[in-house]
């Protein structure tokens, strides 16, 4: 670890401002200076980002269950190859990962050819849009959550079914329902 590096240690990520003999000083993404004693980073795992030179991050979409999932692949690796941040040597790979209420989700690992957090954000920022741009230029949905309400006792039974009932006991009862 070098003064600044882009670390993890005990749940604080930022870029090594200084390292001194007790503490070592992070200075977060959010702009908070965090001092870290030495002890805690040497007796816990520490993540150094920087040494690789380069980051991956992880998008899970869900596209819908009638969508043909080889082009969805295809359209989806096609759509990153235009992030301007992507790593050339590391090519962007899909894992389908699982059935969801609404949707079939898969995982997609990508590598920004940087280790600064605004080069990553813009990279997952620029994967998003052009994979919205693509999935909607080739007829691919990403469906909203779809939820299911029964009104009735009896399951299945429409909600305009159980209103006509309950208006047509209403207007029984209205009508006295009695004979004199």
């Amino acid at each position: 670890m070098r003064i600044g590096d882009l670390v993890k240690s005990n749940e604080v990520m930022g870029k090594v401002m200084s390292i001194n003999m007790r503490d070592t000083i992070i200075l977060t993404f959010q702009g908070q200076t965090v001092i870290v004693p030495n002890k805690d980073i040497f007796q816990n795992s520490l993540e150094n980002f920087t040494l690789s030179g380069k980051r991956r991050f992880e998008l899970t979409v869900g596209v819908s269950y009638g969508d043909d999932l080889e082009k969805v692949k295809q359209v989806a690796l096609q759509a990153v190859k235009k992030i301007s941040v992507l790593d050339p040597e590391e090519p962007p790979r899909v894992f389908f990962e699982s059935f969801a209420d609404s949707s079939i989700n898969f995982i997609l690992q990508i590598w920004i050819n940087s280790t600064e957090q605004p080069i990553f954000l813009q990279g997952r920022s620029e994967a998003i849009m052009l994979l919205k741009n693509a999935f909607d230029e080739n007829g691919i949905s990403i469906p909203f959550p779809i939820r299911t309400l029964d009104f009735a006792i009896k399951g299945g039974q429409n909600l305009s079914e159980v209103l006509q009932e309950s208006a047509d006991k209403k207007q029984a009862l209205a009508g006295g329902g009695r004979s004199i």
